[in-house]
C-alpha cells in the first residue's frame, strides 16, 4: 500500500476522478467539436402562442435535471431556461429521447435551443411563420421531379425502364419517368400524388 507522497498523489487522482464525474456535462464533446446529442425543432418555425416541442435525442444516458435554454440568435442571450422533463427513453439509435417544451415562450424573434453542448438550428417565433411556405414545397416538388423538370427545363430518367418476364420480350423499353427523386420511385398514382 502506497504511503507518504504516494498516498496524496494517489487520493487526488481518485479524488478528481469522482469529481470529474459526478460534474462532468450531461451532453458529451468529442476532440473534434462534435458532439453525440442533436436537437430537432420545427424548421418552419413556431407561431407565439401555439404549441412549442423540440426534441432533444442522445446516444448515451442523459439525467433529466439538465436544463434547456431559448437563446436569442441576434443578442446570444437566454431568453427562457426549462428543466428538460421526461425521458421517453431509447429510441432507434439513441439511449435518451426528450420533449423540450418552451410553449410558455410567446416572444416573436429567431431563435435556437441548446441543452449542455447540443445546439439546435435556428428557429422563427413569428405569427407569419406559414407565409410562404406552399411556395417553398412547391419548389421543392419541381426541384426534384424526375422526367421533364420544370425548374432545371431538362429531362432525365428517359430511357431507363425496361420490362422483364413480362408479356413481351425481355428488356422492351418502357417509360417510367415521372414521381419525384426523393422517394426513389416513380409513382404517378392519384392518391400519392394527391398526398405530396
Amino acid at each position: 500500500m502506497p504511503s507518504g507522497p504516494y498516498m496524496k498523489i494517489s487520493f487526488r487522482i481518485i479524488w478528481f476522478t469522482i469529481l470529474a464525474t459526478c460534474f462532468s456535462p450531461s451532453v458529451q464533446v468529442f476532440a473534434d467539436g462534435t458532439t453525440d446529442s442533436w436537437i430537432r425543432v420545427n424548421q418552419i418555425g413556431y407561431t407565439p402562442n401555439g404549441v412549442k416541442i423540440a426534441i432533444l435525442a442522445s446516444k448515451h444516458a442523459i439525467s433529466n435535471d439538465l436544463n434547456f435554454e431559448v437563446v436569442d440568435a441576434k443578442t446570444g442571450k437566454v431568453v427562457y431556461q426549462r428543466n428538460i422533463g421526461r425521458n421517453y427513453g431509447e429510441y432507434g439509435p439513441f439511449k435518451s429521447s426528450f420533449r423540450l417544451n418552451f410553449s410558455f415562450f410567446k416572444h416573436n424573434g429567431i431563435f435556437y435551443l441548446q441543452a449542455g453542448t447540443a445546439v439546435s438550428p435556428r428557429f422563427s417565433i413569428s405569427n407569419n411563420i406559414f407565409k410562404g411556405s406552399a411556395d417553398f414545397v412547391l419548389r421543392y416538388l419541381r426541384q426534384q421531379r424526375s422526367g421533364f423538370n420544370p425548374f432545371l427545363k431538362d429531362s432525365c430518367h428517359t430511357k431507363d425502364g425496361y420490362i422483364i418476364y413480362g408479356p413481351v420480350p425481355s428488356s422492351t423499353h418502357i417509360d417510367v419517368a415521372g414521381g419525384w427523386h426523393d422517394a426513389t420511385d416513380y409513382l404517378q398514382y392519384a392518391t400519392t400524388s394527391a398526398n405530396a
